[in-house]
């Protein structure tokens, strides 16, 4: 099961966007069921975290749920028994990610300078790759070794059975409607217990991120969250 979010309706979603363009060449046998919330922009919006927790809540306990965005391009119609294997490795699965993080750092890769901007932790230690932009030219970023345990998993794709987050009262905080809402539900999944770890899967996503004043206030949220809850 995917569980996407789009501004535009459900009636295009297949042709105007990447991921249901991409569903649209696996083999019906092999396509994933998917979830999805359309015509979701405006100030009535609904936040990622809302639905997304409206859907752990939903699903059928033994499915797997991708949280996945609308601009992502799947290229391997073989995800449900990649996730299948990559869920016997780890609980909580992603495409990119970081070990050796610092406690307290709202971005897998990114954290905050000392004047509060944006600034790339390059002593981490990376992992994974994905294609950026058109999935037609696959020219994919390679960040390295994958599999690998991670301490913190990128949210353009986040996979996971849905018994293991509602037995472990693993949710997403609404509080991040877009940005660091993956980074504080790592941080929730680890305080848990569980495995976090990237698979290589074959995506691209046609963002390469942003990292505007959005962002940094959403990683200040998440700062002060984790130093008032001695988390």
């Amino acid at each position: 099961m995917i569980a996407c979010a789009t501004q535009g309706s459900a009636r295009l979603f297949q042709r105007a966007t990447l991921l249901g363009r991409s569903l649209q060449t696996f083999p019906e046998a092999l396509r994933p069921k998917i979830c999805l919330l359309a015509d979701n922009k405006g100030q009535r919006s609904t936040g990622l975290p809302s639905f997304y927790n409206r859907v752990i809540d939903e699903v059928e306990p033994d499915q797997i749920v991708v949280f996945m965005h609308d601009d992502v391009y799947v290229h391997d119609w073989n995800l449900t028994f990649q996730l299948d294997r990559a869920l016997a490795a780890f609980d909580l699965v992603g495409v990119v990610g970081s070990a050796n993080v610092p406690h307290g750092q709202p971005g897998w890769w990114h954290g905050l300078d000392g004047e509060g901007r944006p600034l790339r932790n390059d002593a981490v230690t990376r992992s994974g790759s994905i294609n950026h932009f058109d999935p037609g030219l696959v020219r994919p970023d390679w960040y390295g070794p994958v599999p690998m345990a991670c301490d913190l998993l990128d949210g353009v794709f986040l996979a996971a059975r849905v018994n293991t987050l509602r037995t472990h009262q693993i949710r997403f905080d609404p509080q991040f409607a877009f940005h660091c809402y993956d980074t504080d539900f790592c941080y929730t999944a680890r305080s848990r217990g569980l495995r976090l770890g990237t698979w290589p899967l074959s995506l691209t996503h046609a963002s390469a991120g942003s990292f505007d004043d959005n962002w940094i206030q959403a990683a200040r949220q998440l700062q002060a969250k984790l130093v008032s809850s001695g988390a």
